[in-house]
C-alpha cells in the first residue's frame, strides 16, 4: 500500500469502527477507480481524495444492499442512489477533463 492509501485506510477504519483493513482497502481501491473514471484522470489532485473517502464510507454502509434501488421493510421505504451520489458528482465537476473525439 502506498503512504496516502495507508493513511486514508487507517482513518477510515476509525471512522467506520471496524478492524477489517482488507475490506476497507478494497472498497477504497474501488472508490478511487470510480473517481478517476468519472474525472477522466489518472491521478488524484486537489481535494479529490476527500471524495474517494466519502465514496468508501458509502460503499461500506451499502454492504448487503448491493444491486438494490429501493427496499420496503415493515412499512419503511428506503431508496438508494445508483452510482456516484449527486453530492459527490457536484464536488468532482471542477476536476473533470473533457474528452475530445476526432471526426
Amino acid at each position: 500500500m502506498d503512504e496516502i492509501k495507508e493513511k486514508a485506510v487507517a482513518r477510515l477504519l476509525k471512522r467506520l469502527n471496524t478492524d477489517d483493513a482488507e475490506l476497507v482497502g478494497e472498497l477504497y481501491d474501488e472508490s478511487l477507480a470510480k473517481v478517476l473514471d468519472y474525472t477522466n484522470r489518472t491521478a488524484l489532485i486537489g481535494n479529490m481524495a476527500m471524495y474517494v473517502k466519502q465514496l468508501t464510507v458509502i460503499a461500506f454502509n451499502r454492504q448487503g444492499a448491493e444491486g438494490e434501488s429501493s427496499r420496503t421493510e415493515g412499512g419503511i421505504k428506503a431508496d438508494f442512489e445508483v452510482g456516484i451520489p449527486t453530492e459527490i458528482k457536484q464536488g468532482l465537476k471542477c476536476y473533470r477533463l473533457a474528452k475530445v473525439v476526432p471526426f
